[in-house]
This record gives C-alpha cells, structure tokens and sequence, in this order.
C-alpha cells in the first residue's frame, strides 16, 4: 500500500492544489499557495489542509 498526500489551499474559499515551489536555498521545496503564498509550514490563517490517496496496487 502507498499514500500518497496532497496538499491544498483554501484561500479563495475553494480547496485549491498546491504545487511544489523550487528554491535556490538549501531549503527543501515545499508545495506553496500561488495566491498567498502560504505552505505548510508558515500559514498564518489556518488556510492548509491535506488529503491522503491510498494505492493498494503494491
């Protein structure tokens, strides 16, 4: 079994998919909200969530 997590915004008042954001830091990308800017880690207003997919093909 494999899982597989999405992370979503819902900033605009629909969950939104966030995508994964390359830095030239040495910090690791995130998935980060185009429209605010929020991610997983700093999100001020509460506004990510997540959803887990599970595969049982394995």
């Amino acid at each position: 079994m494999t899982v597989t997590r999405k992370w979503y915004c819902t900033c605009s008042g629909k969950p939104l998919e966030l995508a994964n954001v390359e830095t030239m830091e040495d910090e690791p990308d995130e998935p980060t909200c185009q429209l605010c800017g929020a991610t997983q880690s700093s999100d001020p207003r509460h506004t990510i969530i997540f959803k887990d997919k599970e595969e049982w093909d394995d």
